[in-house]
């Protein structure tokens, strides 16, 4: 009999592939199981044998007849004390041929009393016996457990029932996210899927005694509307856990990355309007998850008021005309009618609930969905409810609450038509762990934290009457997303509009736009260019003119890193930003141009420099191995006078050594650990030591790379670990002696790498999502270096074969930045030839592309 289950299941499988999906498919399921489970039941001569009473009731899912397809089957083996002894025979006649048949079962053998004791100690086994379901033997001993459960467990417990619901609501929620939005959803445990669904379902009937979504609308805990969309959703998410289950062919029930697109081509999605397949499917998961977390939140929040679990009502007060705050959640006390004639309440409302810092009662959420019609041309318009809309952004409360709420319940995109375009709308990258439009909520959340660390800036942007603009521009700095353009290009156009629509000023509008228009500016020039660069430093100044332009540049930029999800943002991220940011604030300040004066300004510097080294030098230390004036200048204004007298003096006083060997210095710093090289200058000393960094399992952030006159290699390199170890667990004397062997041709770094990549721990990562491979090559964002970019998949060892690549075109590496943004390799080298110049030679600039670029593309 399991060889039949088995080919009916595959018969079943067949079915799927053609179509049949959802709960008719579940049905399906269950109708397949409950007929093999009932006749081996009922053929068993364990069951016919036994002296007293046997009920074989299923459980949970199965119960519920939501069989999926890897699901466990959950049974209960119910009897009277007479037939206990044959209970174990009467077991295996059932759970073998079960086995057999591939099912994971859950089962336990109990009597009725033992049942309901169990249930009482056991909050799952409790609601599993909601979803009881007879399926042979006594109907007598199965009603008789019904009665007893409903007596002694639900009977005079509803309150206790619910908090425990709301308990492990919290926990699920801790353990899953609190978001329906995730970049990979929990389609049965992540908020809105299908616990949520079931616990709502479990309370109705355990609570108010109302079996299904038919029963529940009959009695005014849903709405028509609600139990629509409702079901809608619920079988989808159906259709895809079954998807989920065959396409893992197991018990799956997360949609992982890397599942994403399979699961796009099986349900039929295509590319288009901008959008790929991927992201049109999970656009539709998150709206429907949104919609069931949606509903079952205002379901428990009507049921603990029901039965007096919510805050005690200790009276109305008034916070406004027709908005009160009443058991600590503020209620809209208008009706429709009045709303008719005053829209602009559907704005103050949240504008009260973040100054109150409370949430909108369910009834009021629902008033404001039920009025959205009024959220028309003349009200996208209102000066009102613009002036109500900006201030609650910029309250000192967090708005993002409100705005989450406004999204959920529609007000935001009706009232920012703009907003609704980017609604539920997936990322189908690594790096972004939200959807277009939390991640703009999450953004404004970031400000808000911001705000009570960097008190000062706010402050000076507060007394130029800003703050509305940078919280707007934070909102929706992202509204260009989802047309396969340029969405900073395309978001600056559309936020002028809206600017226009709340009546901002010219300027203001300008503001706006400049900020959506740049707001990636910050972030990847801190990573990938010069910091030293002072070209670039003032191109940048020139660029944004204006220093609380700039420091709403830069609290945007920190706040949409922040809240694009954790490998956005770290402590070396945050550290060149800040740097980027005090650099060009002081050429704003210092009113920098690029004219004739800068070059002797510069070189005014410089002398500057020497002066502060030797005002350092103690009068009676050895003679420096090499005069200050003689060191380059490039070099002296990259580091303190500090740092390069602490470089001359090991230079001095490891001069011999130097001759032989690579000498490496390593220092912990705040976000990275730093590498100081020295040593003789040799062919392809840079490759090497990424080689090198590679195998002992060392990345490379940045690198400063300079010559002295007399030959000697300094180097800085910023590091950081591959795995979780500690500074002092770096083996740093083994790197030096590979390093030295490597120098020295007595280690094939190449083949080393070669063979680590190749072994089974450390071999080539596998890409879960699309990434850019490209070579871009550019002469003119240095006054004196050609700049290489470099775009491909984040592999060990990739750096070392570009560096070795470079070095055998006989290029100097003057600067490196090394960007990782979550498997994608952004790899920046600043070079000149051997004579010091700019690559100028088109053949070369060709040969150099293709060779970096058949390095990234693994051809």
């Amino acid at each position: 009999m399991s060889l039949e289950l088995h080919a009916q299941r595959q018969a079943l499988e067949e079915l799927w592939e053609q179509g049949l999906s959802g709960h008719q498919l579940l049905q399906q399921h269950t109708e397949l199981v409950d007929t093999f489970i009932i006749d081996h039941f009922n053929a068993s001569p364990a069951v016919s044998q036994a002296r007293g009473k046997i009920a074989l009731v299923a459980l949970g899912g199965y119960g519920r007849q939501e069989l999926y397809p890897y699901s466990d089957v959950d049974l209960l083996l119910l009897h009277d004390r007479k037939s206990k002894k044959d209970m174990q025979a009467v077991a295996e006649s059932i759970l073998y041929p079960l086995w057999d048949g591939g099912f994971d079962v859950g089962h336990s053998v109990r009597t009725v009393k033992d049942a309901v004791r169990f249930a009482k100690e056991d909050f799952i086994f409790e609601v599993s016996l909601l979803d009881a379901r007879l399926l042979a033997g006594s109907e007598s001993l199965y009603r008789e457990l019904l009665d007893r459960y409903q007596k002694k467990i639900l009977y005079g417990q509803r309150q206790k029932f619910v908090r425990t619901m709301d308990e492990l609501c919290v926990e699920r929620r801790q353990k899953y996210g609190t978001h329906a939005y995730r970049l990979e959803p929990h389609i049965k445990e992540g908020r809105g899927g299908m616990r949520d669904i079931q616990a709502m379902l479990w309370t109705a009937k355990a609570v108010f005694g109302l079996s299904g979504l038919d029963a529940m609308e009959g009695a005014g805990m849903l709405t028509s509307a609600d139990r629509h969309s409702f079901q809608e959703s619920w079988n989808m998410l159906a259709r895809i856990r079954n998807r989920l289950h065959y396409i893992s062919r197991r018990h799956n029930d997360q949609m992982h990355f890397e599942l994403q697109e399979e699961m796009a081509a099986a349900f039929g999605y295509e590319d288009g309007m901008g959008m790929l397949a991927v992201e049109h499917l999970m656009r539709e998961v998150y709206g429907h998850l949104q919609n069931i977390s949606v509903v079952t939140d205002l379901f428990f929040e009507q049921v603990n008021e029901v039965l007096g679990l919510a805050e005690k009502d200790k009276g109305e007060q008034e916070v406004e005309r027709d908005i009160s705050v009443r058991a600590k959640t503020l209620r809209l006390t208008a009706t429709d009618a009045q709303l008719t004639d005053r829209p602009a309440l559907l704005m103050r409302l949240f504008l009260q609930a973040v100054r109150k810092d409370l949430s909108v009662h369910h009834s009021s959420r629902r008033a404001v969905t039920r009025n959205l019609h009024l959220v028309d041309d003349h009200f996208r318009s209102s000066k009102r409810v613009a002036n109500a809309f900006l201030a609650l952004l910029t309250e000192k409360n967090n708005p993002a609450p409100a705005l989450e709420t406004m999204l959920e319940i529609g007000l935001l995109p009706a009232y920012i038509p703009e907003f609704g375009v980017v609604e539920s709308l997936a990322q189908h990258d690594l790096y972004h762990i939200y959807t277009v439009d939390r991640h703009q909520i999450q953004t404004v959340a970031e400000l808000h934290t911001l705000r009570q660390t960097e008190e000062e800036l706010f402050a000076s942007l507060s007394a130029s009457n800003l703050l509305h603009v940078l919280y707007l521009a934070a909102l929706l700095h992202d509204i260009g997303k989802g047309q396969r353009k340029d969405h900073s290009v395309l978001g600056a156009d559309l936020i002028d509009d809206v600017g226009q629509r709340m009546g901002l000023e010219g300027k203001e509008r300008d503001t706006l736009s400049f900020l959506v228009r740049y707001h990636l500016f910050l972030p990847e020039n801190a990573l990938r260019r010069d910091l030293e660069d002072q070209d670039f430093i003032r191109d940048t100044a020139d660029l944004i003119k204006e220093a609380d332009v700039l420091t709403m540049l830069y609290l945007l930029s920190v706040a949409d890193s922040k809240a694009t999800g954790p490998s956005a943002w770290s402590t070396w991220k945050a550290t060149l930003m800040s740097d980027l940011f005090l650099k060009v604030r002081s050429c704003l300040e210092a009113e920098c141009t690029r004219d004739s004066d800068v070059e002797q300004g510069e070189e005014q510097g410089v002398d500057w420099l020497r002066e502060q080294i030797h005002e350092l030098l103690h009068p009676d230390e050895a003679p420096l191995r090499i005069a200050v004036k003689d060191l380059p200048s490039d070099y002296l204004v990259s580091f303190t006078p500090e740092v390069v007298l602490h470089h001359l003096r090991l230079h001095r006083g490891q001069a011999t050594v130097l001759q032989q060997k690579v000498l490496l210095f390593p220092e912990k710093k705040q976000g990275s650990w730093s590498l100081l090289m020295l040593c003789r200058d040799r062919q392809g000393l840079l490759a090497k030591l990424c080689g090198v960094l590679a195998l002992h399992n060392l990345s490379v952030l940045a690198a400063r790379i300079f010559t002295w006159p007399d030959g000697t290699v300094v180097d800085m390199l910023d590091l950081a670990p591959e795995a979780a170890i500690a500074f002092d667990e770096q083996n740093w004397s083994a790197l030096e002696h590979d390093l030295n062997q490597a120098v020295n041709y007595r280690l094939d770094v190449g083949r080393k790498l070669y063979s680590k990549l190749e072994s089974s721990v450390l071999g080539r990562r596998r890409q879960v999502q699309q990434l850019a491979n490209k070579v871009i090559i550019d002469n003119d964002a240095s006054a004196r270096h050609t700049v290489i970019e470099v775009y491909g998949d984040d592999q060990p060892g990739t750096l070392y074969q570009l560096t070795q690549t470079l070095s055998d075109f006989h290029l100097d590496i003057h600067r490196a930045r090394i960007a990782t943004e979550v498997e994608q390799l952004i790899d920046v080298f600043y070079v000149t030839t051997q004579d010091q110049e700019k690559i100028s030679n088109n053949e070369l600039l060709d040969r150099v592309k293709d060779a970096l670029f058949n390095i990234i593309s693994d051809e």
